[in-house]
Protein backbone atom coordinates (compact mmCIF):
# COMPACT_ATOMS: atom_id res chain seq x y z
CA UNK A 1 0.00 0.00 0.00
CA UNK A 2 1.55 3.30 -1.04
CA UNK A 3 1.85 6.29 1.35
CA UNK A 4 -0.73 8.37 -0.57
CA UNK A 5 -3.43 5.74 -0.08
CA UNK A 6 -2.48 5.01 3.52
CA UNK A 7 -2.87 8.72 4.33
CA UNK A 8 -6.51 8.49 3.22
CA UNK A 9 -7.31 5.59 5.55
CA UNK A 10 -7.88 4.96 9.21
CA UNK A 11 -7.03 1.64 10.84
CA UNK A 12 -10.22 0.38 12.39
CA UNK A 13 -9.94 -3.20 13.62
CA UNK A 14 -7.99 -6.44 13.48
CA UNK A 15 -9.85 -9.21 11.69
CA UNK A 16 -9.02 -12.89 12.08
CA UNK A 17 -9.82 -15.71 9.68
CA UNK A 18 -10.05 -19.09 11.35
CA UNK A 19 -7.70 -18.01 14.13
CA UNK A 20 -4.67 -18.30 11.84
CA UNK A 21 -4.36 -15.04 9.92
CA UNK A 22 -4.61 -11.49 11.23
CA UNK A 23 -5.43 -8.50 9.06
CA UNK A 24 -5.65 -4.83 9.81
CA UNK A 25 -8.99 -3.56 8.55
CA UNK A 26 -8.93 -0.04 7.11
CA UNK A 27 -11.72 2.39 6.25
CA UNK A 28 -11.41 5.66 4.28
CA UNK A 29 -11.25 8.95 6.15
CA UNK A 30 -12.66 11.55 6.38
CA UNK A 31 -16.29 10.74 5.63
CA UNK A 32 -16.25 12.85 2.46
CA UNK A 33 -13.47 10.78 0.87
CA UNK A 34 -14.70 9.65 -2.57
CA UNK A 35 -14.15 6.48 -4.57
CA UNK A 36 -12.43 8.56 -7.26
CA UNK A 37 -9.89 9.84 -4.74
CA UNK A 38 -9.20 6.28 -3.60
CA UNK A 39 -8.69 5.16 -7.19
CA UNK A 40 -6.32 8.04 -7.87
CA UNK A 41 -4.35 7.07 -4.76
CA UNK A 42 -3.89 3.51 -5.98
CA UNK A 43 -6.53 1.40 -4.25
CA UNK A 44 -6.91 -0.60 -7.48
CA UNK A 45 -3.39 -1.94 -6.88
CA UNK A 46 -4.82 -4.10 -4.11
CA UNK A 47 -6.23 -7.54 -4.79
CA UNK A 48 -10.04 -7.60 -4.84
CA UNK A 49 -11.89 -9.94 -2.50
CA UNK A 50 -15.25 -10.29 -0.80
CA UNK A 51 -15.20 -9.90 2.99
CA UNK A 52 -18.10 -11.52 4.87
CA UNK A 53 -18.61 -10.71 8.56
CA UNK A 54 -21.43 -10.85 11.10
CA UNK A 55 -22.33 -7.24 11.82
CA UNK A 56 -24.39 -5.47 14.42
CA UNK A 57 -26.29 -3.16 12.11
CA UNK A 58 -26.41 0.59 12.46
CA UNK A 59 -29.46 2.48 11.21
CA UNK A 60 -27.50 3.78 8.24
CA UNK A 61 -26.31 0.30 7.26
CA UNK A 62 -29.84 -1.09 7.52
CA UNK A 63 -31.18 1.75 5.38
CA UNK A 64 -28.58 1.12 2.72
CA UNK A 65 -29.28 -2.62 2.69
CA UNK A 66 -33.02 -2.02 2.42
CA UNK A 67 -32.47 0.14 -0.66
CA UNK A 68 -30.39 -2.54 -2.37
CA UNK A 69 -32.29 -5.58 -1.04
CA UNK A 70 -35.85 -4.49 -0.20
CA UNK A 71 -37.49 -6.69 2.42
CA UNK A 72 -34.42 -8.79 3.22
CA UNK A 73 -34.20 -7.45 6.79
CA UNK A 74 -36.90 -8.04 9.38
CA UNK A 75 -38.25 -4.94 11.14
CA UNK A 76 -35.86 -3.98 13.95
CA UNK A 77 -33.35 -6.70 12.90
CA UNK A 78 -30.10 -5.86 14.69
CA UNK A 79 -27.69 -8.48 13.33
CA UNK A 80 -26.87 -9.71 9.83
CA UNK A 81 -24.14 -11.49 7.89
CA UNK A 82 -22.91 -8.80 5.50
CA UNK A 83 -20.67 -9.16 2.45
CA UNK A 84 -18.57 -6.16 1.40
CA UNK A 85 -16.22 -5.73 -1.53
CA UNK A 86 -12.69 -5.06 -0.32
CA UNK A 87 -9.04 -4.82 -1.39
CA UNK A 88 -6.14 -6.76 0.11
CA UNK A 89 -2.57 -5.47 0.38
CA UNK A 90 0.26 -7.83 1.26
CA UNK A 91 3.05 -6.03 3.17
CA UNK A 92 5.74 -7.60 0.98
CA UNK A 93 3.96 -6.61 -2.21
CA UNK A 94 3.21 -10.18 -3.21
CA UNK A 95 0.08 -12.23 -3.65
CA UNK A 96 -2.41 -12.27 -0.77
CA UNK A 97 -3.58 -15.71 -1.88
CA UNK A 98 -1.83 -19.00 -2.49
CA UNK A 99 -1.84 -19.67 -6.26
CA UNK A 100 -2.33 -23.39 -5.66
CA UNK A 101 -5.76 -23.22 -4.04
CA UNK A 102 -6.77 -19.56 -3.75
CA UNK A 103 -6.66 -19.60 0.07
CA UNK A 104 -5.08 -16.85 2.14
CA UNK A 105 -1.42 -17.37 2.78
CA UNK A 106 -0.90 -18.34 6.41
CA UNK A 107 2.07 -17.97 8.68
CA UNK A 108 3.87 -15.33 6.62
CA UNK A 109 1.03 -12.87 6.01
CA UNK A 110 -0.27 -10.10 8.23
CA UNK A 111 -1.77 -7.91 5.56
CA UNK A 112 -4.18 -5.02 5.25
CA UNK A 113 -7.76 -5.05 4.01
CA UNK A 114 -9.43 -1.83 2.88
CA UNK A 115 -13.24 -1.71 2.87
CA UNK A 116 -14.18 1.41 0.84
CA UNK A 117 -17.88 1.31 1.80
CA UNK A 118 -17.21 1.98 5.49
CA UNK A 119 -17.24 5.45 7.01
CA UNK A 120 -17.65 7.04 10.39
CA UNK A 121 -20.70 9.35 10.36
CA UNK A 122 -21.09 8.65 6.67
CA UNK A 123 -22.93 10.66 4.07
CA UNK A 124 -25.16 9.13 1.40
CA UNK A 125 -25.29 9.70 -2.31
CA UNK A 126 -24.72 8.06 -5.68
CA UNK A 127 -21.67 5.89 -6.23
CA UNK A 128 -20.23 7.12 -2.97
CA UNK A 129 -23.18 5.91 -0.93
CA UNK A 130 -21.53 4.39 2.11
CA UNK A 131 -22.40 3.39 5.66
CA UNK A 132 -20.92 3.53 9.12
CA UNK A 133 -20.99 -0.04 10.43
CA UNK A 134 -17.76 -1.10 12.10
CA UNK A 135 -19.32 -3.44 14.65
CA UNK A 136 -17.99 -6.75 13.38
CA UNK A 137 -17.79 -10.06 15.18
CA UNK A 138 -14.10 -10.24 14.39
CA UNK A 139 -13.40 -13.92 14.98
CA UNK A 140 -16.12 -15.06 12.58
CA UNK A 141 -15.22 -13.29 9.34
CA UNK A 142 -14.57 -15.17 6.12
CA UNK A 143 -13.56 -14.21 2.62
CA UNK A 144 -14.02 -15.21 -1.01
CA UNK A 145 -11.77 -14.40 -3.93
CA UNK A 146 -13.54 -12.83 -6.90
CA UNK A 147 -13.54 -16.16 -8.71
CA UNK A 148 -15.02 -17.89 -5.69
CA UNK A 149 -17.62 -15.13 -5.34
CA UNK A 150 -18.71 -15.60 -8.97
CA UNK A 151 -18.87 -19.38 -8.58
CA UNK A 152 -20.90 -19.09 -5.36
CA UNK A 153 -23.25 -16.58 -7.01
CA UNK A 154 -23.88 -18.95 -9.93
CA UNK A 155 -24.45 -21.81 -7.47
CA UNK A 156 -26.97 -19.76 -5.48
CA UNK A 157 -24.95 -19.86 -2.26
CA UNK A 158 -23.92 -16.19 -2.45
CA UNK A 159 -26.47 -13.39 -2.83
CA UNK A 160 -25.53 -10.63 -5.29
CA UNK A 161 -28.34 -8.07 -5.70
CA UNK A 162 -26.35 -6.04 -8.26
CA UNK A 163 -26.53 -6.41 -12.04
CA UNK A 164 -22.71 -6.44 -12.28
CA UNK A 165 -20.34 -8.89 -10.53
CA UNK A 166 -20.09 -8.23 -6.80
CA UNK A 167 -16.37 -8.50 -6.14
CA UNK A 168 -14.65 -6.17 -8.62
CA UNK A 169 -16.27 -2.77 -7.91
CA UNK A 170 -15.11 -0.89 -4.83
CA UNK A 171 -18.45 -0.16 -3.20
CA UNK A 172 -20.64 -3.23 -2.77
CA UNK A 173 -22.72 -4.35 0.24
CA UNK A 174 -25.12 -7.30 0.41
CA UNK A 175 -26.75 -9.30 3.19
CA UNK A 176 -26.09 -13.04 3.04
CA UNK A 177 -28.33 -15.83 4.41
CA UNK A 178 -27.80 -16.37 8.12
CA UNK A 179 -26.51 -19.83 9.08
CA UNK A 180 -29.09 -20.67 11.74
CA UNK A 181 -32.83 -20.63 12.32
CA UNK A 182 -34.73 -19.98 15.53
CA UNK A 183 -38.38 -20.72 16.38
CA UNK A 184 -40.42 -17.54 16.67
CA UNK A 185 -41.06 -17.75 20.41
CA UNK A 186 -41.83 -14.05 20.75
CA UNK A 187 -45.21 -13.48 22.42
CA UNK A 188 -47.89 -12.22 20.05
CA UNK A 189 -48.93 -9.51 22.53
CA UNK A 190 -45.45 -7.98 22.50
CA UNK A 191 -44.67 -9.26 25.97
CA UNK A 192 -41.23 -10.58 25.09
CA UNK A 193 -39.74 -14.02 24.65
CA UNK A 194 -41.26 -17.24 26.06
CA UNK A 195 -38.62 -19.95 26.21
CA UNK A 196 -41.29 -22.48 27.28
CA UNK A 197 -43.64 -21.88 24.37
CA UNK A 198 -45.44 -25.07 23.42
CA UNK A 199 -45.51 -26.31 27.03
CA UNK A 200 -48.77 -26.63 29.04
CA UNK A 201 -50.01 -23.22 30.14
CA UNK A 202 -48.06 -21.42 27.43
CA UNK A 203 -48.81 -20.30 23.88
CA UNK A 204 -48.75 -23.00 21.18
CA UNK A 205 -45.41 -23.79 19.63
CA UNK A 206 -44.63 -21.91 16.41
CA UNK A 207 -44.43 -23.77 13.11
CA UNK A 208 -40.71 -24.49 13.25
CA UNK A 209 -39.46 -28.08 13.39
CA UNK A 210 -36.24 -29.90 12.67
CA UNK A 211 -35.12 -32.68 10.37
CA UNK A 212 -31.85 -34.60 10.02
CA UNK A 213 -30.17 -35.40 13.33
CA UNK A 214 -33.04 -33.70 15.20
CA UNK A 215 -35.83 -35.57 13.42
CA UNK A 216 -38.21 -38.08 14.96
CA UNK A 217 -37.35 -41.78 14.83
CA UNK A 218 -39.46 -42.19 11.69
CA UNK A 219 -37.62 -39.30 10.00
CA UNK A 220 -40.42 -36.77 10.38
CA UNK A 221 -39.66 -33.21 11.56
CA UNK A 222 -39.65 -32.67 15.34
CA UNK A 223 -40.35 -29.70 17.60
CA UNK A 224 -37.41 -29.30 19.99
CA UNK A 225 -38.28 -26.16 21.91
CA UNK A 226 -37.16 -22.58 21.40
CA UNK A 227 -33.59 -23.51 20.51
CA UNK A 228 -31.70 -22.46 17.41
CA UNK A 229 -30.33 -24.94 14.88
CA UNK A 230 -28.72 -25.20 11.43
CA UNK A 231 -30.63 -23.46 8.67
CA UNK A 232 -30.58 -26.49 6.40
CA UNK A 233 -32.40 -28.64 9.00
CA UNK A 234 -35.24 -26.20 9.79
CA UNK A 235 -38.70 -26.45 8.25
CA UNK A 236 -41.83 -24.39 8.79
CA UNK A 237 -43.16 -20.85 8.46
CA UNK A 238 -42.41 -19.98 12.12
CA UNK A 239 -38.61 -20.10 11.83
CA UNK A 240 -36.57 -16.91 12.06
CA UNK A 241 -33.10 -16.57 10.46
CA UNK A 242 -30.45 -15.72 13.06
CA UNK A 243 -26.69 -15.39 13.31
CA UNK A 244 -26.16 -17.76 16.24
CA UNK A 245 -27.45 -18.53 19.74
CA UNK A 246 -30.21 -16.03 20.47
CA UNK A 247 -32.09 -15.01 23.58
CA UNK A 248 -34.74 -12.34 23.15
CA UNK A 249 -33.14 -11.29 19.91
CA UNK A 250 -29.52 -10.88 21.04
CA UNK A 251 -26.73 -13.34 20.17
CA UNK A 252 -25.25 -14.29 23.52
CA UNK A 253 -21.61 -14.02 22.45
CA UNK A 254 -22.17 -10.40 21.41
CA UNK A 255 -23.41 -9.27 24.81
Amino acid sequence: MNPSLRAMLTSALVVGFGGTVGFLLYAPQPQERTMLELRDAGIADGQPLTLICPERLTKRTANRINRVQPGVLRPQQAYARVARSARCFNPDGGNCFRPSDGLLRVGDLEGSIVVPSLRRDAVDGGEDEVDDSLQFKLNACSFLTCQQTDIATDAGTFVNPYAAPFCGPLNRVAVQPLPYMLPDCFLSDGGGWDNEMGEPGHDPAPDCKWTGIYAQSDGGPRWRGCSFGPRELAVGSGCLPVESSILSGDPMEWL
